[in-house]
């Protein structure tokens, strides 16, 4: 037999053990993991559709929390998973992308070494304001900012978009403050109304009721335009143009999953983020369902990892 008849052959068995792998699949339970505390948009996000895919899928789907590291300890765990399709990583994919340049050494690559599976939703990080602070717009607040350097900003960890569209937003308005780092998205929340902090570069889930009850002041979304759930709160980008930015919750394997694996699982998150349920739980918490093929989410990763390298190496950060 020749080379190129061997090799032809070899890729044949393994599409045939993949193809028999997914009429198998799943035959036992699936874990998802979360690189973020339990509470917070992500996890409230997996354990929505963790449900919806149990039932569809007739196996359990179990999330686990494996927060730290700016979700590098969640993602070099499921990098060194079985490529089964047994073992699901449940991120903000923004995130994940910028830690393909903020780090030094990572002891795995965020986009070859894991396969895209499924987007589920986006949610505009919103920039929110202590009612103590005499703002009430972005661009009050820039003015603000201009005239007092050193206010002091939070965000849920170094690294995180809620960090990094924090530092783009300084940077397109050309001011100076002191960012301050928490863990998680509720944390930075309750630092707030405590006034421990002047503003924040949050998530929309941890912070909307109190936007709501006006015990916080929504000054943006981090995003182009306003979103239907939210329409009384500006897109900061109507003041300073191209601060965007959102918790991109998507589902990752390890790479080498099979592909036929990887598509029943978009099949299955398809279907899930559009579920009553789903829908309910997205709109209370100012996200849109997103649905993409595992190439196009591929793509997109790719191309936000370019975009957020522009951010870091403008800021100069990195974490060693």
């Amino acid at each position: 037999m020749s080379t190129r008849a061997r090799i032809a052959a070899l890729a044949a068995a393994g599409m045939l053990a993949g193809a028999a792998h997914a009429q198998s699949f799943p035959a036992k339970t699936i874990r998802m993991i979360v690189p973020f505390a339990p509470g917070g948009a992500t996890d409230t996000f997996a354990r929505t559709t963790a449900a919806e895919l149990t039932k569809s899928l007739g196996q359990q789907v179990l999330v686990e929390n494996r927060p730290g590291a700016g979700t590098t300890i969640a993602a070099d765990l499921v990098a060194r998973a079985a490529p089964d399709g047994y073992t699901l990583f449940f991120t903000d994919l923004q995130t994940h992308t910028i830690s393909a340049s903020l780090y030094r050494k990572l002891p795995y690559d965020p986009i070859r070494d894991f396969a895209p599976v499924a987007p589920i939703n986006l949610s505009p990080l919103v920039l929110v304001s202590h009612p103590s602070v005499p703002a009430r717009s972005v661009k009050a607040l820039v003015a603000l900012a201009r005239k007092n350097p050193g206010m002091t900003a939070g965000h849920s960890g170094i690294g995180t978009v809620t960090h990094m569209t924090l530092e783009k937003f300084r940077l397109r308005a050309g001011i100076q403050v002191t960012p301050v780092a928490y863990k998680g998205g509720a944390t930075p929340v309750i630092a707030l109304l405590g006034g421990e902090i002047t503003m924040l570069m949050g998530t929309a889930p941890a912070s909307i009721q109190y936007i709501r009850s006006g015990k916080l002041i929504a000054l943006g979304l981090a995003a182009e335009r306003r979103s239907p759930h939210v329409p009384d709160i500006p897109a900061i980008a109507e003041t300073v143009p191209g601060v965007e930015g959102a918790v991109f919750s998507g589902v990752l394997a390890p790479a080498g999953t099979p592909a036929a694996v990887v598509n029943l699982l978009n099949a299955e998150f398809a279907k899930a983020v559009v579920s009553p349920r789903a829908k309910e739980i997205f709109a209370t918490n100012v996200a849109e369902a997103v649905k993409m093929t595992p190439a196009q989410l591929g793509a997109r990763m790719q191309r936000d990892a370019k975009l957020w390298a522009e951010v870091v190496n403008a800021t100069g950060v990195r974490i060693d």
